[in-house]
């Protein structure tokens, strides 16, 4: 009798495995939606449509880019939160919508939690923010000297801020170096920066794409990058560590999760084929165009830096003080 326990109970583990081994070699047998909370032409939908038509072309089935913008990403959050866990539908979310948006929004304006209601798969891409000056203080060219001029300053400095994510990434600077600084919202990096150089406020952190052309034509200066590494699209500007605020290290990041309870034999089909993806030369200087460097296919590594930077964030907003009801 024991033995034939033994057997029957080999025979469902072979079973399972068997099962999960089909379910990952059979997916994708139909079309796949890559919901991306951005409009079409952003950074984090190139990113989204790059990654899609890669998949699609290594797994032989239409993975379809679906925008859905609107509340910083919650509207495309919630979308695939309540989908299917099947693998059928995905979503390209940047670190702002994971984990900025938690940290300073009121609870009942967040309707999902980042770590319960998805799946991690891959981080795709991270990116360094740009600190940038305007016209107003042209004379300034390093970072040291930056810092310096806002400690002397009888009125705090002000930030032009494009999103939330920008406010955090200049609390967390104000923080280590020292200074304060007065937030002037704006919707989007254009008015941001065209304010900028136009002399309304004295600086920024900034996507690089937004100001890449500003940069070399002048009008703006770059004195740091928020990574600990350079950029490539800025190798000549030092990062803000480098500059003398040792430490700095705050990239934002674009990833690929699935609704929660996803199949991890899905999870593995996907990382199998984004691993090859990530190397890809062509996708690494597509990226690299847009100031972006590759992430790595490792959901695991994924959900830690998820808990990690939700942690991070909210420490910056509570102690900033900062809450959107």
């Amino acid at each position: 009798m024991k033995v034939l326990k033994s057997a029957l109970r080999a025979c469902v583990v072979a079973m399972g495995i068997t099962a999960a081994a089909v379910a990952h070699a059979a997916y994708p047998d139909k079309a796949v939606s890559v919901v991306v909370g951005f409009p079409p032409g952003g950074t984090n939908d190139i990113v989204a449509r790059v990654i899609s038509a890669e998949l699609e072309k290594r797994l032989g089935q239409p993975f379809v880019v679906e925008n859905k913008p609107g509340a910083a990403s919650m509207l495309s959050a919630n979308q695939v939160k309540r989908a299917d866990p099947d693998g059928y539908t995905l979503l390209v979310i940047a670190s702002g919508g994971l984990v900025v948006n938690p940290a300073i929004y009121a609870p009942e304006r967040v309707t999902y939690d980042s770590v319960k209601d998805f799946t991690p798969i891959a981080l795709l891409a991270r990116f360094p923010f740009v600190l940038v000056t305007g016209p107003k203080l042209k004379d300034i060219k390093t970072l040291q000297e930056f810092i310096e001029y806002a400690k002397k300053s009888p009125t705090p400095l002000a930030h032009g801020s494009a999103s939330s994510t920008m406010e955090l990434m200049a609390n967390l600077f104000s923080e280590h170096a020292g200074i304060k600084f007065t937030n002037i919202p704006y919707k989007g990096s254009g008015p941001t920066t065209t304010d900028l150089m136009g002399g309304q406020t004295d600086f920024a952190f900034l996507d690089t794409a937004a100001v890449i052309p500003a940069i070399q034509a002048g009008r703006l200066q770059a004195l740091g990058v928020t990574t600990i590494e350079r950029s490539a699209a800025l190798p000549d500007v030092p990062t803000i560590d480098e500059a003398g605020i040792q430490g700095y290290d705050a990239p934002i990041w674009t990833s690929l999760v699935a609704p929660a309870g996803t199949p991890q034999a899905v999870v593995d089909r996907l990382n199998g084929q984004l691993v090859e993806i990530l190397k890809d030369p062509s996708v690494i200087e597509r990226f690299a165009q847009l100031g972006m460097a590759t992430g790595s296919a490792d959901d695991k590594a994924l959900a830690a830096l998820i808990n990690s930077d939700l942690a991070r964030w909210k420490k910056v907003a509570d102690d900033a003080g900062i809450r959107v009801e």
